[in-house]
């Protein structure tokens, strides 16, 4: 491991535990949505790190009004269901469409709405109303912005090379047959969730709603293929292992436990700065921070393992389908430090 990669795994870190620590204080209800901006804020250069971090919260601020503007309607579930599947199917085509950076709005506004919706259709929280649960996506999205911009700006220098020259090529045939694709998966989710509406059931269904996402809107979705369920099944026994630990150190206080998250939030940090290993790190952090609900303890550890099981399923799925689904359309990768989806 590099200096280079030492220093943006410190910085992933600080900004991570900044974030947390942050939306814990504040006693949000989600407060590990916090730490999830600050794995995919961070780029390379100083120009992509502002522009991805204005399009997150310009995107999250879209998908809540959206989201619950849709449910302030009253319309039955399944009408919800398939809004919520089409909204989710425009929102990657467009994000490919546009094939750049500036994707990311169009990509985080897809995100929020099954975020807020799909919660919402397993009415698995009836004490926190879809209301309160997109106010905090809202401000956990702020924090973690916040937090990794503030940590990683002084550090981030400003582009050295171009942007290469946009490919426009079938990008309009190939951008309808992802948004399909994303249409398909996130209706798929949706059914699932409205038949079955329990923690695992849910946490599959995301997975199964995201990662389509992730790979419709990236220039070429193999890479991603490569390394989704292996990055999964890390986070997955993560979480696990984080469960088993903390559940008896609660006794000793909020300081023990947040102390082991820290070691956990270092060990992801350096996963996801080495070159080798960052896009199986971003998979496992995200993971990690969904299965074990950091700061929360809403679910056993039991319950969480059949969601672990339920999102590594899931995972393999759209690895399995994704090759039939998005076709072989490839555009020329991103910029060195820009990251997909």
């Amino acid at each position: 491991m590099t200096h280079r990669d030492l220093s943006i795994a410190l910085q992933l870190f600080a900004a991570a535990a900044l974030a947390l620590g942050l939306a814990q204080m504040l006693g949000l209800t989600n407060p590990y949505w916090a730490a999830m901006p600050v794995w995919v804020v961070h780029q390379i250069w100083r120009e992509d790190l502002l522009r991805r971090a204005a399009l997150r919260v310009l995107g999250t601020l879209a998908g809540a009004a959206l989201a619950l503007g849709l449910l302030a309607l009253g319309p039955p579930d399944w009408v919800i269901a398939v809004v919520l599947s089409l909204l989710v199917g425009v929102s990657a085509g467009v994000a490919w469409w546009i094939g750049t950076v500036m994707s990311y709005g169009a990509f985080m506004l897809g995100v929020t709405l099954f975020v807020v919706l799909l919660p919402a259709l397993a009415g698995s929280a009836p004490d926190v109303p879809a209301t309160s649960a997109a106010m905090d996506r809202i401000l956990c999205t702020l924090i973690g912005v916040v937090s990794v911009t503030a940590v990683t700006f002084a550090f981030t220098p400003p582009r050295s090379v171009p942007l290469p020259p946009r490919v426009i090529r079938g990008r309009t045939r190939a951008a309808l047959r992802r948004a399909l694709f994303c249409v398909a998966m996130s209706g798929l989710a949706a059914g699932l969730v409205m038949l079955w509406p329990r923690f695992d059931v849910l946490t599959g269904a995301m997975t199964l709603t995201v990662y389509p996402m992730i790979l419709a809107a990236a220039p070429d979705p193999r890479p991603i293929c490569r390394t989704l369920v292996p990055g999964v099944a890390i986070g997955m026994l993560a979480a696990l292992t984080f469960l088993a630990l903390g559940t008896p150190l609660r006794l000793d206080g909020a300081g023990v436990v947040f102390a082991v998250t820290l070691v956990f939030l270092a060990a992801g940090a350096v996963l996801r700065a080495h070159p080798r290993t960052a896009g199986m790190g971003l998979d496992a952090n995200m993971c990690f921070l969904l299965l074990a609900e950091v700061g929360t303890w809403r679910h056993a550890p039991e319950d969480a393992a059949v969601a672990g099981a339920c999102a590594l399923a899931a995972a393999g799925f759209v690895v399995l389908v994704a090759p039939a689904g998005l076709g072989r359309a490839v555009r020329p990768a991103p910029p060195v430090g820009e990251t997909p989806g």
